[in-house]
């Protein structure tokens, strides 16, 4: 059980930033290197399948930009379904992109928008009517921008492209958050091994570093509604020279941005990357010419509740669950986040707002024995990576010492969380996996039950997408098989199955939100080629 144990004091986390915090944050004893989920086993996460015909085959770790398994083909014309008052469907003949609808959100102001993947951002002003598409040539920016040595060496000014020929193709549109009235911010999916193409150091040529069109490419934007046209900010999420110690040239991991969370009623926006998670200023006004430095970036990167294999791997990847903490600490809140192999609770909150005394209370690791009084610090951080569905071995065994599982026994048991949902009723968590169905965990990260298509309140347990109503019911979105279902409190059920049609029946639902503004509104995004507006009680 984590429940009962409390964090100590300033001196004891200034002393785990020193020796536990990897990824170039410090003088930590752990070794990184990138972990590639295997294949086959990543998406179902081993032998917890509902075994229905719901699974549809082998999963993957999740939605990519291009078609899915149960999908359909690009030339299918989507017929939206008729479901009744309170429905409303926009499909392929509404201009929806086949196979590409990626995410759905709203603004303040009701505004709507969809990330349609390779073919850009749809645009639904006020909630009614048609959308407009948008792309490259309207400003999105799926790339970010040349500096110094890298700059000289290519022979442009600073600020300059970091792709001369970027395309949707290559960066497509994958996330949405609505922001304040007529603003989105918008994630793109980075190139292939784009988390890997980074090779700067202090010792080699700006013509050793590796491809900046690669490495830049992906992260984020701010969107902003001007008349018919847009207005765009580029969020280019790195580290330049000298930010952190361990890699003085800087620093580029993060680039596929699976989910954007913008805190309404604050600056705060925080992004699930591929390796990692950041923290965004919403009010940020662009600055090319930045070069990733802590006061001008717009961004502070990167955290990840990471661990080390008996391999030496530093297994960290793909953070697509990300949900606000109900609970109000001084008007600050802590923030969720679940990936590929671990969950945490980032404790902005509990640290007054620090974002870096919150990265300890996630990364610190020692090699030393836990139990140790003086190494409190590290066991309250090991305790707040969370193991949602548990591997055989942990990172420190019952007696504190430090263990390492084995690359086999940790992607046996991989967690591949695929979106979190807050309750403000109790400030518990639900935890949905693409392959293992939801969990759901208090406040705490303790145990309190299992949503399952074998306890019957799934459909099945391949779960893509989770948002918690207004009502405190919880929406589900499957993968392969099942559309959409409804938990109500009570534990009454509503699948959508059978009503849906065959064609969104099969369709991943990849996004689920709820409307910033009231009177509500649901919003689901079929990535077959369909949204989902929702009205009804």
């Amino acid at each position: 059980m984590r429940s009962g144990w409390r964090w100590v004091g300033p001196a004891a986390v200034a002393a785990a930033i020193a020796i536990g915090v990897a990824c170039g944050g410090g003088g930590s004893d752990r070794n990184e290197s990138n972990v590639v989920p295997p294949d086959g086993g990543s998406g179902d996460g081993g032998a917890v399948d509902s075994g229905s015909a719901a699974d549809a085959g082998a999963p993957d770790a999740g939605p990519d930009g291009g078609p899915t398994d149960g999908g359909t083909d690009a030339g299918v014309i989507i017929v939206p379904p008729i479901l009744g008052p309170g429905w409303t469907f926009y499909g392929t003949a509404d201009g929806m992109p086949p196979n590409n609808v990626m995410g759905v959100t709203a603004d303040e102001d009701g505004n709507v928008y969809v990330a349609g993947g390779d073919a850009g951002l749809f645009v639904q002003r006020g909630g009614r009517g048609s959308f407009r598409q948008y792309g490259i040539a309207d400003g999105l920016h799926p790339y970010g921008y040349l500096m110094g040595d890298m700059a000289k060496f290519k022979g442009v000014p600073d600020g300059s492209p970091s792709d001369p020929n970027p395309t949707l193709a290559a960066t497509p549109v994958i996330s949405v958050a609505g922001g304040k009235g007529g603003t989105v911010f918008v994630g793109y999916q980075g190139k292939p091994r784009c988390e890997d193409a980074w090779a700067g150091d202090q010792w080699s040529q700006p013509s050793a570093w590796g491809d900046p069109a690669v490495y830049k490419s992906g992260d984020a934007d701010k969107v902003t509604l001007a008349g018919d046209a847009l207005s765009v900010v580029h969020y280019d999420i790195f580290s330049g020279p000298g930010v952190v110690a361990a890699e003085p040239v800087g620093r580029e991991k993060l680039c596929s941005i699976w989910r954007i969370v913008y805190q309404h009623g604050t600056n705060y926006l925080w992004f699930g990357g591929n390796h990692g998670f950041a923290l965004g200023k919403a009010d940020f006004a662009g600055n090319p010419t930045c070069n990733g430095q802590l006061g001008c970036a717009g961004v502070l990167e990167h955290v990840h509740p990471a661990f080390n294999d008996s391999a030496g791997n530093f297994v960290t990847e793909d953070y697509w669950g990300i949900a606000i903490d109900p609970l109000s600490q001084g008007g600050l809140h802590d923030v969720w986040f679940g990936g590929m192999a671990r969950t945490t609770r980032f404790r902005f909150g509990e640290t007054g707002g620090s974002y870096f005394d919150a990265e300890a209370r996630t990364e610190a690791w020692t090699k030393n024995n836990i139990n140790a009084p003086a190494n409190a610090a590290f066991k309250a951080a090991y305790q707040n990576r969370l193991d949602v569905w548990s591997d055989g071995v942990g990172e420190y065994d019952a007696a504190g010492n430090p263990t390492f599982p084995t690359p086999a026994q940790w992607s046996a048991g991989l967690d591949l969380v695929s979106g979190i949902a807050a309750d403000p009723a109790d400030n518990s968590v639900y935890i949905a996996s693409f392959g293992r169905g939801i969990r759901h965990l208090d406040h705490d990260g303790n145990f309190v039950g299992d949503l399952t298509a074998e306890n019957k309140t799934l459909f099945a347990n391949n779960v893509s997408a989770i948002a918690l109503d207004t009502d405190g019911s919880l929406w589900v979105g499957y993968k392969y098989e099942g559309g959409i279902s409804r938990i109500h409190k009570g534990g009454v059920v509503e699948h959508y199955a059978n009503v849906l049609g065959p064609q969104l029946e099969k369709s991943p639902v990849v996004d689920i939100q709820i409307s910033p503004i009231s009177p509500r509104k649901v919003f689901f995004a079929f990535q077959s080629g369909a949204v989902a507006v929702y009205e009804g009680n």
